[in-house]
């Protein structure tokens, strides 16, 4: 739902850390690169795998469909155990267990920097809960995000250490919906490579906001906006459908209805006067943004809708009901 936005930078240093990190400490290297070879014809490398973005793992993956049975069974055999090994034994650790973490270049690595790194507050699945990084080892307190497997561990293991197959989420997204659903590069929204803020958008079912008193009048629902493209409308609904959004979204028919009060009580003039009421004198607001961020308590620019859970949420319904 909340698209990963890292700039050029971020993304060259993130790749080249998660790369050098885990292929320094890689004691078969070699053996590893000889089994690609062997097994894809020289066609793919460990960098591939490791920091290959979305359509190269969809290459991969359907070259490894495409392998009979026998050469799966040689490739998982030699490959699998080792990436899986690396995962639970060195990325996934917490950084208390010095021994077990990647080293490169004078700096730690495994997933707590990773995560760190991507600097994400909240779930890019649902949008609805914060997901935080702490790594205090002075004070023993530790906590991140759960690194999803975006094509699920169990059945591709030869992915667990994938760095765009990692996704940062929240334990309910991650163990308690998702878990082994089969999601595909090309069927699901991926956090890293789609924006599903320019392919849905949340509105009401069976009614017009202006007419909405009570939850029983209305659903929250799930919009197409103007000029996504079939393929992504579908990965979209199979994005909603199987992460149970629509339900996880009808708890949350409270907050529309504040925004619809909110939008009967304020108008632009209200806006514009506080604006020039305490500018002068303390500048607590610059625009009518910050007044609308102080009232409404969400952010309701789309560059910003990855700060707080229910961002999107918020600022739909507020474009809806003319609050921005």
């Amino acid at each position: 739902m909340i698209q990963i936005n890292l700039s050029q930078t971020q993304k060259k240093e993130i790749e080249e850390l998660h790369y050098n990190a885990i292929c320094t400490n890689l004691g078969k290297k070699k053996s590893l690169n000889k089994v690609l070879q062997d097994t894809f014809n020289s066609k793919y490398t460990l960098k591939d795998f490791l920091i290959g973005d979305g359509q190269k793992l969809q290459e991969i993956l359907e070259d490894y469909k495409n392998l009979s049975d026998r050469r799966q069974k040689e490739f998982t055999k030699a490959f699998n155990p080792y990436f899986i090994n690396q995962y639970e034994q060195k990325l996934a650790v917490t950084p208390k267990k010095e021994e077990n973490i990647y080293k490169y270049n004078n700096r730690k690595y495994n997933a707590y920097t990773l995560c760190e790194l991507l600097n994400i507050n909240v779930c890019p699945y649902c949008n609805k809960n914060y997901i935080v990084t702490i790594s205090d080892i002075d004070n023993n307190l530790f906590t991140r995000p759960t690194l999803d497997h975006f094509l699920d561990k169990a059945t591709y293991p030869f992915f667990a250490l994938s760095l765009y197959n990692l996704i940062p989420s929240c334990h309910i997204c991650n163990s308690h919906i998702k878990g082994s659903i089969p999601f595909d590069i090309d069927t699901h929204i991926h956090p890293y490579f789609d924006d599903f803020n320019k392919i849905k958008k949340f509105g009401v079912d069976n009614a017009l906001l202006s007419l909405v008193h009570k939850k029983s009048d209305f659903e929250i629902a799930f919009l197409d906006k103007k000029g996504s493209s079939k393929k992504e409308k579908i990965k979209a609904e199979n994005h909603i459908k199987d992460l149970g959004l629509e339900t996880l979204y009808s708890s949350h028919k409270d907050k529309v209805l504040e925004l619809i009060d909110f939008s009967r009580a304020y108008n632009d003039d209200s806006f514009k006067n506080l604006v020039n009421t305490f500018k002068d004198s303390t500048e607590i607001f610059k625009d009518t943004d910050d007044v609308k961020r102080l009232l409404i308590g969400h952010h309701v620019e789309d560059e910003n809708i990855d700060k707080r859970p229910l961002n999107k949420l918020v600022k739909d319904i507020s474009d809806e009901l003319g609050l921005r």
